[in-house]
């Protein structure tokens, strides 16, 4: 792809770097001016030493890549979420309909997700229990989950039964050890077990969603990652309330505040809602 090139270039030259510069010996120089022409390619490892020789990670070069040409993916999550939080119903089954065209395994897993997406707009439109088994048989076949697989238990989570929730949950946590070095795959991870225990709570599954707290209670944290840390302490708290501790009600309620104050109206009301059931 001649936008690589373009992208190596970019960094080099916002650097101040010649092309020996980056070539050091790993290559030649006029390899590195080839490929950032768009004339020739590199192999994985040549690539890999030019980053590396102007200081730069695989996830920068790939933000910088998106600035030029988006993957499928990405902007296929994006319509999903954005469809979903505007409740537009049409723009899924557009989204579904494209898809009921295609026969490979992960346009179906995909479109699975699409059917979640609608079903939690429009609770009439249920999930079959067949395309369940079929997300949780393939998850339950992977045996190291990359970032596709968490994203996709991420977006079943509310339509699994609570036993094969705990079961797969355990898995992401086995199955996901790319992320304990990746700020930003822990996060998918965070925040995909916080909605595992959320869903477990919503069923009264107490003990099953001790299990995922006690693993949390072990995660640090960061500062930064303040709507994890919110997300967690809601949950603790809920649980709490659901065991009886009834001061967990008044804690809750000083967590609404704090959202409110910091305009996060969509979380407090949802907390609120929450509060209301009990």
């Amino acid at each position: 792809m001649s936008e690589f090139g373009k992208i190596l270039k970019f960094f080099r030259e916002s650097k101040n770097l010649s092309l020996r510069d980056v070539a050091r010996n790993d290559l030649s120089a006029s390899q590195v001016s080839r490929f950032e022409r768009g004339e020739t390619s590199l192999s994985i490892d040549n690539f890999y030493y030019c980053l590396k020789n102007i200081n730069i990670t695989f996830r920068e070069f790939e933000i910088q890549l998106k600035n030029y040409n988006q993957d499928d993916k990405t902007i296929f999550d994006r319509t999903i979420s954005e469809a979903y939080l505007e409740g537009n119903i049409s723009k899924l089954d557009n989204l579904l309909r494209k898809l009921n065209n295609q026969s490979d395994e992960i346009s179906k897993l995909n479109s699975i997700v699409i059917k979640i997406a609608i079903f939690m707009c429009d609770p009439s439109r249920t999930v079959s229990q067949k395309d369940i088994q079929s997300v949780s048989d393939y998850l339950f076949s992977i045996d190291e989950w990359s970032d596709y697989e968490v994203w996709l238990f991420g977006n079943t989570v509310f339509v699994l039964s609570s036993e094969t929730l705990v079961l797969l949950g355990s898995e992401m946590l086995k199955k996901t050890y790319y992320y304990k070095t990746d700020e930003v795959n822990k996060r998918k991870v965070l925040f995909t077990c916080l909605n595992i225990i959320s869903s477990l709570l919503e069923v009264n599954k107490l003990s099953y969603s001790l299990k995922f707290l006690n693993y949390l209670e072990n995660v640090v944290i960061s500062e930064t990652d303040t709507y994890i840390k919110i997300f967690y302490k809601y949950v603790k708290l809920l649980y709490a309330l659901k065991k009886g501790d009834d001061t967990s009600k008044i804690e809750l309620e000083k967590l609404v505040n704090a959202l409110e104050l910091f305009e996060c109206y969509g979380t407090a009301q949802k907390i609120k809602l929450e509060i209301s059931k009990l």
